[in-house]
């Protein structure tokens, strides 16, 4: 399969997606209302408490310009993939795929593009509404440099995100029920990625752990290379670390599926 095949065949069921989600453009805007409320709710939170008096490492300054910058990027490295992956393979809607030109993974990849389409126009206003409600403790960067390394950290975020969530989903291929295994690590990845507390909050002596851990790279890294708490030196052994995550994960997404496929089986469809 060629490579100009992979991306005409990307492009075909992308668009097909689009056309099917736009039917739950509603229920997508309360979507990205919740997406949104958890940073605004955080910031709001963490506001509160310097101005109570609360000693923080960062001040007013950052906490809103990561907030404002996560309501994007948290949307953006989004996957909800892995309960519909795991159910597919359960029961047994897989077997339709393997008849087919184009495989499971195709769909999974052209809905999750077709919803971040979506959710991008959707979600855009309000960021600007967010920005214009605080926007004297904005500061965003005014350096090309730093946007150019955002959107590789991004794009390497998204990866690592989605390929976790197929690993998540084809667990199911061995275990009869993935939810608890998916709340769980979507309980850790808010925490660790950032999406709740700035990892610049966490204590002293977590920091080594915190700042090489692979959720980082998730979501905080590109937070962090836009606010500009990162040294050049930081930022390389940060990127460094997240290519690392992603050809580890990748590989690992690719041994599992394999295995998976090589297992399944199913009655009826």
């Amino acid at each position: 399969m060629t490579i100009r095949r992979e991306f005409r065949i990307l492009r075909r069921m992308t668009a097909a997606n689009l056309a099917s989600n736009l039917v739950y453009r509603g229920a997508f805007v309360f979507f990205m209302l919740n997406t949104i409320a958890v940073p605004i709710i955080s910031l709001l939170v963490w506001r509160a408490a310097l101005a109570s008096g609360a000693h923080l490492p960062v001040d007013r300054e950052y906490l809103t310009t990561y907030f404002v910058i996560l309501s994007f990027v948290s949307m953006a490295t989004s996957s909800w993939l892995a309960p519909f992956l795991s159910e597919d393979i359960r029961l047994g809607r897989l077997s339709i795929w393997m008849v087919r030109p184009a495989s499971l993974l195709h769909e999974l990849v052209a809905n999750n593009l077709s919803e971040k389409i979506l959710k991008t126009v959707i979600l855009v206003p309000m960021i600007g509404v967010l920005w214009l409600a605080f926007a004297d403790s904005v500061r965003l960067p005014t350096d090309p440099a730093r946007w150019l390394l955002f959107v590789p950290s991004l794009m390497l975020g998204l990866v690592l995100v989605f390929t976790l969530d197929v690993i998540m989903g084809s667990l199911a291929f061995w275990l009869d029920d993935t939810g608890g295994l998916i709340r769980a690590r979507d309980l850790i990845a808010d925490v660790l990625s950032g999406s709740i507390v700035p990892l610049a909050l966490f204590p002293g002596w977590s920091h080594g752990f915190v700042t090489a851990q692979p959720f980082r790279f998730t979501v905080s890294f590109p937070v962090e290379i836009l606010t500009g708490q990162l040294s050049p030196h930081a930022v390389a052994t940060g990127f460094a670390l997240q290519t690392g995550y992603v050809l580890a994960v990748c590989l690992l997404g690719w041994a599992v599926w394999s295995a998976g496929v090589k297992a399944y089986s199913a009655i009826g469809v």
